[in-house]
């Protein structure tokens, strides 16, 4: 018992232990492991600064899931101007659609205002558990164009908001279900309201002035005791209070303002569609129901298989307009005037069975019935007009890169003016200057100012006190007394303005330079505040016999400005070793402006991130740090030699790599534009390995692209290995109106223009007349005419020169297509390459490409792509007025047709005759004008092979060598070097025989007779093969054949042809052997001039019946010798 009492004891002050430290108050530390923010006594998080809301509840970079699920509690009213990047509390995404705010916010009686949101309002999603409530929410302007049922305090609610506003806001956007308070209500909302408010969705249906959807998939919504004081537009489907009132109730409530359809039907003045089992009770509408077809109070009941839902107690505004066509018929409405809805009977009317619910007097909303919980602003005052805004128009010289102020005016706003395209209207309409707008899915864009277009993507943009409004011109809203500055946007400002104080009075230093002393000066220098200053060059310079060191460093990049004002520098020359990085005239740049600058003939040698002007061009988005690289050009060579990560070299002939960066706290995105600038570089990446496929990246202009290259071209010859292109290697970016005409060769990803592409990439309005050649001794794959792989979009574009096929993936525009090239979403338009290659056969559009007959669409497009030569010229020419001339370029491919053909023996042998013939008949094709353009170190290497064959065969060096000492007594004479000897019927005691000429074909690679040399001889018409060993041996180290005496004097008189034969080729010999009884000189004298014969196995038996011939004439020869002697005796 004492055991149990115990126990129970320690459990009791366990138990008390836990519930003390349950009661203690919770520190911020309690919540959050790195908030400050304090906790009160009902464990809420108390926010008590802006910037507190921002850090834990709304910043872009942080969604803090698992805290999201805490209480919040607001100290005071909180201004959000100063934010430009907000994300919305709970929002993780741009399509999220789980319900994330899963705690309690109260907003405690204060407001949150002047905040720009651009998916969605000030909450995403509330969990079915949560709650908001006590918020004023005021000029909030919300753009949505991703984001599902957006609305200004919330896209959806699951939960429950109670005592909440929303004032003097606005809502653009391209979604279905937007609402001026929630965008879809599943939860309960009571004692809200929203006022003054424009809710715009133009293109969209469900749109409501305070909800979109209330109730959706099945799933009840219910609103109690609101209103809603909006101006609502949208396509179909459009209330004043709801879009769409799916399946709940909506009870005690009212809609004032105006609502509008573009469709011109579907509408009404409280419900766009009322669909069953929702039920409005207690309800009225006092607004303008623009459109033909609708209804008053509920538009229409939805699809065909809807039914109605139910007005019980439902009044309107006769006075206002409304669709005179009444789509659907509700019950429970009726029609009342301004003066009766104004009158204390109407109060009773639209109370029904509820009591306290409703109030009247004459000085809040006109005198109608007000909800009594729910806060109505007093009958409106007199306004004061609001201050004038001045307007200032700038134009962009993309030539000078420098902005020009055209005009400065002032507008005076009116009463109805709310945002500043209705400024911009009333300034057109007083004639102070003109525009153009056109309508997307973002809002109203203007397209020209004062006749000034801007194509996209340029476009016409707007400051506004200096300061980039993050909204569009349609939604942005103004006070008065504001500067809107308009400015011509594009890649080069990179859509950005300066100050317009800087503008008027541009105000920067530049140090000059006027020397080599002065250049010199940069050269290899890391110090950051020179590297940081502005330069500007007043003369050509000449750097000839200087080694340069370049200009900043990966590590300490230029940032400064630095303006060639079209000057030259000459010569530059810089060798750094395989190991270096960042590498060219500078080393790296970082938020630079390089124009108007040239580089001629220059010689840069290094390892890798390499490029004549720029090694890499870096950038930062957070400190807004952009590159422009304007109207440059540079001529000379690049070599790399060394990788930057494994098999990429990042080598250009102009940048070796040019970045681009998305901030990810901010979602602001720094960028690199390349504007009108041209290489005339030949670029070699070669690290040595046999493939060339460890340097990659590589192009003639630029190695790799995650910028903009706008109006630039190249056309010097490329060398790498993986990833290389005419113009980039590699691009990760944009390239528009620019060309690549040098030639290219490389292993693998390999074409005339790029080499590969990104996902997210994009080719425009371009082409390519380089030829493409796998480098040798490589299995190369994926070359193609325009690009080795694309995986981006290419649009427009054009490949004319000659793909020599690698060992797969070869096509004339592409080697390897990864995206649809048909439907709307196609990756792949209007693009041509030539597929004749340049072994005269035809090659597929692109590699990648498989022929499927029952997908017609695909056939087509691919045999689109598919055109020959001149037809690819044709479109250059049409499209780009590439100035291409067919004969000319078809010429000039036939010479390299030929050279390709022309082959040199080396060493030149024998059996070199076919291959050197086949040669001349290629070059004989050419005409004589095209012959003198043939490479002159190939003809001439033809011509001399040509003369030392003739000479092989003419003066072969196979012969006896002279066997004098071996032969001592005997008479034993030699003809030459042309394998003839004659000598006294056995009185020859050795022979020796040296095998010179086709020296291959009966030597091993140690210089010994080849093993499967055959060594025979003719007797009697019959070839009987020598024993080696017994009839004769060879030399160590050598081709010389020793005969043997026994084998020697074994020959009777007569002329026998011997053979020395391989698999190969053979020689052949002749031994004369003379009768005792004659004269050797006398016999030498008639075959003196004979030449030992050289051939090839396959040339048939002519050589036996020459031989048996040979043998004959000697044999007659004899005998007639014989019997002279005979009668002389006689």
């Amino acid at each position: 018992m004492k055991t149990l009492l115990t126990k129970s004891k320690l459990y009791a002050l366990i138990l008390a232990f836990f519930l003390v430290v349950s009661t203690m108050p919770m520190t911020a530390q309690n919540v959050f492991a790195d908030t400050t923010l304090g906790v009160d006594s009902d464990g809420y998080l108390l926010i008590t600064s802006e910037d507190e809301l921002v850090e834990h509840l709304m910043s872009a970079n942080k969604a803090y899931k698992p805290e999201l699920s805490k209480n919040f509690r607001l100290t005071k009213d909180l201004d959000l101007s100063k934010y430009t990047k907000l994300r919305n509390i709970g929002r993780s995404g741009n399509y999220e659609s789980n319900p994330l705010f899963k705690g309690n916010f109260d907003g405690n009686g204060h407001t949150i205002r002047n905040a720009n949101l651009n998916e969605g309002g000030i909450f995403s999603n509330i969990d079915t558990n949560a709650s908001v409530r006590n918020l004023t929410i005021e000029n909030v302007n919300v753009s949505a164009k991703s984001t599902e049922y957006p609305g200004i305090l919330a896209s959806k609610n699951l939960g429950t908001i109670e005592n909440c506003r929303v004032i003097n806001s606005n809502i653009n956007s391209s979604q279905s279900g937007t609402g001026g308070f929630v965008g879809q209500n599943a939860g309960t909302i009571s004692k809200s309201s929203v006022i003054n408010t424009n809710v715009s969705a133009e293109k969209s249906m469900q749109v409501g002035g305070f909800a979109g959807f209330n109730g959706y998939a099945g799933k009840v919504g219910t609103i109690d005791q609101c209103f809603a004081d909006a101006n609502v537009s949208g396509k179909m489907n459009v209330g004043g209070f709801v879009g769409k009132a799916e399946k709940g109730n909506i009870s005690n409530s009212y809609a004032i303002g105006s609502v509008k359809a573009n469709s011109n039907e579907k509408i009404g003045g409280f419900a766009g569609i009322l669909a069953s089992p929702s039920q409005l009770k207690n309800v009225y509408v006092s607004a303008d129901v623009n459109a033909n077809s609708g209804g008053a109070v509920a538009g229409w009941k939805g699809s065909s298989f809807s039914a109605p839902g139910e007005v019980v107690n439902g009044y309107y505004n006769s006075e206002k307009a409304k669709p005179a066509t009444e789509m659907q018929e509700y019950s429970g409405i009726t029609a009342k005037t301004a003066a009766e809805m104004s009158s204390p009977r109407f109060l009773g009317e639209i109370a029904g069975s509820t009591s306290g619910v409703w109030a009247q007097d004459a000085n809040h909303n006109n005198g109608m019935p007000y909800l009594a919980a729910v806060p109505t602003p007093e009958t409106a005052p007199v306004v004061p007009p609001k201050n004038p805004v001045k307007f200032v128009i700038c134009n962009y010289n993309k030539d000078t890169n420098t902005f020009k102020k055209l005009k400065e005016f002032t507008v005076q706003p009116e009463k109805e003016d709310s945002v500043v395209l209705d400024l911009m209207k009333r300034a057109r309409d007083e004639n102070k200057f003109s525009f153009t707008s056109e309508e997307s899915s973002w809002g109203e864009f203007v397209t020209s100012i004062d006749d000034i277009q801007a194509p996209k993507p340029d476009g016409w943009m707007f400051n506004v006190n200096d300061v980039q409004s993050p909204v569009g011109v349609s939604t942005a809203s103004f006070d008065g007394g504001e500067t809107i500055l308009w400015f011509y946007g594009c890649d080069q400002n990179h859509y950005k303005a300066p100050p317009l104080t800087e503008i008027e009075n541009p105000a920067e230093e530049f140090v000059e330079i006027n020397s080599k002393e002065d250049l010199m000066k940069l050269s290899g220098t890391t110090d950051d505040q020179l590297l940081s200053k502005n330069y500007k060059l007043n003369k050509d310079i000449d750097l000839e016999g200087v080694k340069f060191e370049p200009i900043g460093s990966l590590e300490h990049p230029f940032t400064g400005k630095f303006y060639g004002e079209k000057h030259s520098i000459k010569n530059l020359t810089i060798e750094k070793d395989k190991n270096s990085k960042g590498v060219g005239f500078f080393g790296a740049i970082k938020g630079s402006v390089v124009k108007d600058l040239n580089i001629e003939n220059a010689n840069v040698k290094g390892g890798s991130v390499i490029g004549v002007l720029v090694g890499e061009a870096q950038v930062d988005a957070a400190a807004g740090k952009n590159n422009l690289i304007a109207h440059c050009k540079v001529s000379g060579t690049v070599e790399a030699k060394g990788e930057r990560v494994i098999k990429v070299a990042d080598a250009g002939g102009l940048v070796g790599a040019a970045q681009e960066v998305t901030d990810p706290n901010t979602y602001d995105y720094a960028t690199t534009t390349i504007f009108d600038a041209h290489a005339d570089v030949k670029v070699t990446a070669d690290t040595g390995a046999n493939d060339k496929a460890t340097s990659g990246h590589v192009g003639g202009l630029v190695g790799h692209n995650k910028g903009k290259i706008i109006d630039s071209s190249s056309k010097g010859d490329v060398l790498g290995g993986n990833t290389t292109g005419g113009l980039v290697g590699y691009n990760d970016g944009s390239v528009r109106g620019s060309k690549a005409t040098g030639n290219v060769k490389g292993a693998f990803n390999v074409g005339g223009f790029l080499g590969g592409s990104g996902p997210y990439s994009e080719a425009k309005n371009s082409y390519s007349t380089g030829d493409v050649k796998p480098v040798e001794g490589a299995k190369a794959e994926y070359i193609g005419g325009f690009a080795g792989t694309a995986s981006g979009k290419l649009e427009n574009c054009v490949s004319t020169g000659t793909v020599t096929p690698g060992w797969s993936w070869n096509g004339g525009f592409a080697g390897k297509i990864d995206g649809p090239i048909t439907g709307p979403n196609a990756a792949v338009k209007d693009c041509y390459g030539n597929c004749n290659d340049f072994n005269k056969e035809t090659l597929k559009a692109f590699g990648s490409y498989l022929p499927n007959p029952s997908d017609t669409a695909l056939t087509e497009a691919a045999e689109k792509m598919q055109v020959d030569k001149k037809t690819a010229e044709d479109l250059a020419n049409d499209k780009f007025g590439a100035n291409i001339n067919h004969e000319e370029t078809q010429s000039k491919l036939d010479i390299e047709r030929v050279e390709s053909k022309i082959v040199v023996p080396d060493p030149v042998l024998l059996d070199s005759e076919d291959v050197l013939s086949s040669s001349r008949a290629a070059v004989d094709s050419l005409t004589k004008e095209q012959q003198k353009k043939l490479n002159k170190d190939k003809l001439e290497a033809l011509e001399k092979a040509e003369k030392t064959l003739n000479k092989i065969k003419s003066e072969p060096t196979l012969g006896f060598l002279d066997s004098t000492a071996l032969n001592n007594g005997f008479n034993v004479e030699f003809d030459g070097n042309f394998g003839k000897v004659k000598f006294e019927e056995a009185k020859a005691e050795g022979l020796k025989l040296r095998v010179d000429s086709d020296y291959k074909y009966f030597a091993d690679a140690s210089g010994n007779l080849h093993p499967n040399a055959k060594v025979s001889i003719k007797i009697d018409g019959v070839e009987k093969t020598l024993v080696y060993g017994t009839d004769y041996t060879s030399e160590e180290g050598s081709t010389i054949i020793s005969f043997a005496p026994t084998f020697l004097k074994s020959l009777k008189p007569g002329s026998y042809v011997g053979r020395i034969q391989t698999n190969a080729g053979y020689a052949e010999f002749t031994l004369a052997v003379q009768s005792k009884h004659v004269a050797i000189a006398q016999s030498l004298s008639k075959g003196a001039t004979s030449k030992a014969k050289l051939g090839r196995v396959n040339t048939g038996d002519n050589t036996n019946t020459m031989a048996f011939v040979i043998f004959l004439a000697a044999t007659l020869a004899a005998i007639g010798i014989a019997l002279g002697r005979r009668k002389f005796h006689k």
